[in-house]
């Protein structure tokens, strides 16, 4: 018998054009970003049992449905390993870089106001992260709805390391839709995030809506509803699983509106979060036993018309408890605590130097590297079509002689 049957001949073109495919994805990482993007769909992870089912049924069953059942296996598989490996989470414009030049006068200039009583970012901070999105979210008033955020990733990737994350919440003002304006006030510690003395880390910072300016607040209620603060939430916990995080280096920052939203993000992930860093933020309705496991350092002027006096109650009850909080209290400056707090005080490298539960030394490098798992999901579809193929062939029923 010829292994190169008509019957089968569909079907190992198939097989050679789909292992074409994975060996192309191994070279250009874009390439399954762009065919997902055309193809516009995406297979969940119940669709790979499903495929399972339909090879052991298909081994079993009498002759008429070997054909059909070999026919949508194949296309299965075709399906399957276009989506085996897709990421949720895909790079729409990389970062620039930036010289030690621009990173000194950026970092001593003030973020310039816009019409609308907000800030815009520094241009050079906006060079610095990368343009993201993240697929297909639901809920409220979003179906399947790109969005887009910024992202700061590690220059240097090294094989079995892995990076702290910085959540970034940023205040009332820097709301929109241009993905941009989340990033005012960064130009602070630029030098830590840019050049030379860059640190190795992720930075996520997430932007709510032109229109619902508030993290907590949802304009529909549909499902899971769509506040800036549950979109967050899902996009965090897709870049721990996407990305080399280290568990035990999860920092958490967040000024005015947003420093607000910080305090109630890490209320929802108790002693999980290893630095929190608030400025200019009132801790409302939060439980201090939930803070326990986390270094906190927090700003503000006594001059703010938001008050101090929460703050001050919440960290002295963090610290009644055992826990590691911190208060920076300055006579003046008004609302703006965080300019002194991301520039002169080096909150970021602050918090990047934290543990989860205990404070401790800078973990050296912290890189990303490609796990067997990527390689095997990649090419485990191809693989077992050609396992499939080859026992219909040896055990498949044969027609009476």
């Amino acid at each position: 018998m010829k292994l190169f049957h008509r019957s089968s001949a569909a079907l190992w073109v198939l097989i050679a054009g789909l292992f074409l495919f994975d060996l192309a994805c191994l070279f250009d990482p874009t390439l399954l970003d762009r065919t997902l993007r055309r193809l516009d769909f995406r297979l969940w992870p119940s669709w790979y049992f499903f495929v399972i089912v339909i090879v052991l049924v298909g081994l079993f069953v009498k002759k008429p449905f070997r054909k059909t059942f070999m026919a949508v296996f194949a296309l299965l598989c075709v399906s399957s390993a276009l989506t085996a490996a897709e990421k949720k989470i895909v790079q729409l414009e990389p970062p620039k870089r930036i010289s030690e030049s621009e990173i000194r006068t950026s970092v001593k200039q003030e973020s310039e106001e816009n019409v609308d009583g907000g800030y815009n970012a520094n241009e050079s901070v906006v060079d610095s992260f990368a343009a993201m999105e993240y697929r297909f979210f639901t809920g409220g008033r979003y179906v399947n709805e790109p969005i887009k955020f910024r992202m700061l990733s590690p220059d240097t990737i090294q094989p079995g390391k892995r990076f702290p994350v910085l959540v970034c919440f940023h205040g009332k003002g820097e709301s929109g839709n241009e993905n941009t304006r989340q990033l005012s006030h960064l130009q602070s510690t630029l030098d830590l995030l840019a050049g030379k003395n860059k640190l190795d880390l992720f930075v996520l910072v997430t932007q709510c809506p032109e229109d619902n300016p508030y993290w907590d607040v949802s304009v529909s209620d549909e499902g899971k509803g769509d506040a800036p603060l549950t979109i967050l939430e899902e996009i965090f916990e897709t870049v721990l699983q996407e990305f080399p995080i280290d568990r035990e280096k999860l920092c958490v920052y967040g000024h005015c509106s947003g420093g607000n939203a910080a305090w109630k993000f890490v209320d929802s992930h108790p002693n999980e979060i290893a630095a929190l860093v608030v400025c200019s933020a009132r801790p409302d309705r939060v439980v201090p036993e939930n803070f326990l496991q986390t270094a906190i350092w927090a700003f503000h002027n006594k001059d703010d018309t938001t008050s101090p006096i929460p703050t001050q109650e919440m960290i002295e009850e963090i610290n009644a408890l055992g826990g590691n909080a911190y208060l920076t209290l300055h006579e003046s400056g008004g609302h703006d605590s965080w300019t002194g707090a991301l520039g002169e005080d080096k909150a970021v490298g602050w918090m990047v130097y934290q543990t989860l539960g205990k404070i401790g030394p800078p973990q050296g490098v912290i890189c990303y590297h490609r796990s067997f798992g990527s390689f095997f999901f990649l090419f485990m579809f191809p693989v077992l079509l050609i396992v499939a193929t080859l026992i219909y062939r040896r055990w498949g029923v044969r027609k009476p002689s």
